[in-house]
């Protein structure tokens, strides 16, 4: 029998890859006949995201002060009374510390997991907390090979499985461009540092120098550096051909109008972007963060840049926007049908490998063999 899930999430209010991912799982486990609450712990859910979660219920704890707020615990016992949860299945630092301590001083058992989403793991305080609270977590799971190795690295867990995230095969499939229009590059992400949104400007700025063709860059995302993202395009004198798409919730029209998508990230535990690509049929261009390079095979299904050594700067930031450049321009200059061959091998990767439909298998068959133990337990 199929039994309650809880999903935590620090928040819903703005919309990154760890949060899409825990909606595709939620969405997915409920087609499946589990009864699924998405939890956040502070913010407001807007409509769309429930309205994007068929069959999901959602509700925000309201807390104020972080995952420790008495008044979101209050509020968490009392929907537990009457809701009982058998899993309780954390995501990121926060959501994760919640559900393991909820696990202790909930109404009744739960069993406990947690999943890491990136290979920047925090200060000493959040490595700290995630080592005190360890034994509180029955299952710790990593989205990528880059995320197990780090938190490894890190004392976070002692064994951890590695489920990639995964995403509905269902995007549309972009039309074959004619050869008169201009050629779109794609950027999807949040306008936060991580991202290097500066390195791709400039890096964007440097192909349109060499390159006579017509282009423009299309940049779905928002976050804090917008102004400045903006006031860096003029300065390089290519805000005519830089589109700032703001968020959007439904990102399958900017994939299907788009040429090749393009990533500059520092770092990353598995970009859900590349996996998206793939699923319409994209190549790319990534900076070779470990994370990427478990998604994109150099040269077959798109091209990576070396990525830069931390604090690098001088000489070595120049060469990785050249490179970054030079692959671009590389892309631009294939035939139509040497693209569409990139991203047909693309497409078939992340269907054998990234799926919406084997994520949801992997968790389901961790939660059913937890539940299992959990009862075996009780019994002896």
């Amino acid at each position: 029998m199929k039994r309650r899930v809880g999903l935590v999430i620090p928040t819903l209010e703005a919309v990154g890859g760890a949060e899409r991912m825990v909606m595709a799982l939620a969405e997915g486990l409920a087609q499946r006949g589990w009864k699924v609450t998405v939890l956040t712990l502070s913010g407001e859910i807007p409509h769309e995201r429930r309205r994007a979660m068929r069959g999901v219920e959602a509700i925000s704890l309201e807390m104020r002060r972080a995952w420790i707020d008495p008044r979101g615990w209050r509020r968490f016992r009392a929907w537990q009374r009457e809701n009982p949860v058998d899993i309780l299945h954390g995501h990121l630092a926060h959501g994760a510390w919640f559900a393991r301590m909820a696990g202790v001083l909930g109404v009744r058992r739960m069993v406990v997991l947690d999943t890491l989403h990136s290979t920047r793991l925090g200060g000493d305080w959040t490595r700290r907390i995630y080592q005190w609270t360890r034994g509180r977590a029955d299952c710790v799971t990593a989205v990528s090979e880059a995320v197990s190795e780090a938190a490894r690295s890190a004392g976070i867990a002692r064994q951890i499985r590695v489920v990639r995230n995964g995403v509905a095969l269902d995007l549309l499939r972009r039309a074959s461009p004619s050869d008169s229009r201009e050629f779109v590059w794609l950027a999807v992400g949040r306008l936060e540092p991580v991202k290097d949104y500066p390195r791709l400007l400039r890096a964007f700025a440097r192909v349109a120098e060499r390159d006579a063709r017509p282009m423009r860059l299309e940049i779905v995302g928002d976050g804090c550096e917008r102004g400045r993202l903006k006031e860096l395009a003029e300065e390089l004198r290519i805000d005519g051909r830089v589109c700032w798409r703001g968020f959007q919730e439904d990102v399958s029209g900017a994939y299907a109008g788009a040429d090749a998508v393009v990533l500059a990230s520092r770092w990353e535990g598995l970009p859900v972007c590349l996996m998206e690509a793939g699923a319409t049929g994209l190549p790319v261009v990534t900076t070779a963060t470990a994370g990427a390079l478990e998604i994109v095979i150099p040269e077959v299904t798109g091209l990576a840049v070396p990525l830069l050594a931390e604090n690098a700067g001088g000489d070595a930031a120049e060469d990785l926007q050249d490179s970054l450049a030079t692959a671009m321009i590389r892309v631009m200059a294939m035939e139509a049908g040497e693209r569409d061959a990139m991203g047909e091998r693309a497409w078939r990767r992340v269907a054998a490998e990234f799926s919406r439909e084997r994520m949801v298998s992997a968790y389901e068959a961790i939660y059913c063999e937890l539940l299992e133990r959990d009862s075996q337990t009780r019994r002896g």
